[in-house]
């Protein structure tokens, strides 16, 4: 079973008047769920309606922005909301949704997106392809010209360096591919599972997957070496592009055969139990860059950095006894999370 405190179905209201039906924002073939962790707030986007909705803690939605064609798969980066939306990919500023980014990638049906912190990952529906978006810039490229598949939910997987991709059709497989070659590895030959929709990394390492065939999600270790763990998550409806509060420890997951969308709380104390409490100790504090601990660490640690907003900034492999240099982010407050031992620090960088 999947370790669960708490599980909410979340679906619109309508609110009965004298004499009238007034109904506030409503969920209209919900595709894909973000997770704000700034804002503590949920972006939905819908495929029928066209509507990006916001959903805060409370339950109220609210609409953010009307995106043609309609979006599917969502991501925030920095501080702006990426949506596939057709062939293109769009931004707009989490502040008040005005579009602030506008990328045509020459493609056919844009579902799945990731980012690395520096660049966005887009995956081709039906060309069977995978883009790199350059927003910066505003540039694009292939990088991967044929998945040899169905492409459909993406995730940067940090730890490993990779990107994770889950393919619609029977017997779907979960793939990696090189952020950089593009070059493709099979984690998973035959989940047994069909039209896998999304997936998403959760507080322990796991991958989660959603597909509709049956529908559920499946767990699969960081490794992939065992079967996929029923989550034992009920009440699902063709769940599509997922995601991972950080905040609030769960799942989210848009239901777009119900439009409706389940948060499922995730017990996160299960992490390997740490070495030793770590102290952060900066050179100096707030720093320049610079950033040691103590003790030092024994033995090489995976590792994210998040800004402000949740957003990754970098990540990597710490060497043992070594010096993290943070001196090419911006200035502000970031969050050093060491993914093995589910334990995080903060630091002021100047």
């Amino acid at each position: 079973m999947f370790p669960t405190r708490a599980l909410l179905q979340l679906v619109p209201a309508c609110f009965l008047v004298p004499f009238a039906v007034s109904c506030a924002a409503q969920y209209s073939g919900p595709e894909s769920v973000e997770h704000d962790p700034a804002g503590d707030r949920y972006f939905v986007s819908n495929t029928v309606s066209g509507d990006i909705l916001v959903r805060d803690q409370l339950g109220a939605l609210s609409s953010f922005v009307t995106v043609s064609p309609a979006p599917y798969g969502l991501e925030i980066m920095g501080d702006v909301l990426y949506a596939c939306s057709g062939g293109s990919v769009k931004g707009y500023a989490l502040s008040d949704g005005e579009q602030v980014f506008n990328r045509n990638l020459g493609g056919s049906f844009l579902n799945g997106i990731t980012t690395d912190g520096t660049f966005l990952y887009a995956t081709d529906f039906s060309s069977t392809r995978i883009y790199k978006v350059d927003v910066v810039n505003n540039t694009s490229s292939i990088l991967v010209s044929n998945t040899a598949g169905t492409p459909n939910g993406i995730v940067w997987d940090p730890t490993g360096g990779r990107l994770v991709v889950v393919f619609w059709g029977n017997n779907a497989p979960i793939k990696s591919f090189n952020a950089i070659t593009g070059a493709a590895q099979t984690l998973v030959a035959n989940t047994g599972l069909g039209n896998v929709d999304g997936i998403t990394i959760d507080c322990l390492g796991n991958f989660l997957v959603a597909s509709w065939s049956p529908d559920r999600l499946t767990r699969f270790a960081p490794d992939f070496a065992s079967a996929g763990v029923n989550t034992g998550v009920t009440g699902l409806a063709n769940p599509a592009d997922i995601d991972f509060d950080v905040v609030n420890n769960r799942v989210c997951v848009p239901n777009s055969g119900a439009n409706s969308v389940t948060l499922s709380d995730v017990d996160c104390s299960n992490r390997i139990e740490e070495r030793t409490a770590y102290t952060l100790h900066t050179m100096p504090n707030p720093t320049d860059g610079l950033v040691r601990f103590d003790p030092p660490m024994l033995t090489n640690e995976p590792f994210m950095v998040l800004d402000a907003r949740g957003s990754l900034q970098g990540s990597g492999n710490l060497r043992a006894q070594a010096i993290l240099d943070l001196g090419d982010l911006a200035p502000g407050i970031y969050t050093i999370l060491f993914t093995r031992l589910a334990h995080q620090v903060r630091v002021v960088k100047e």
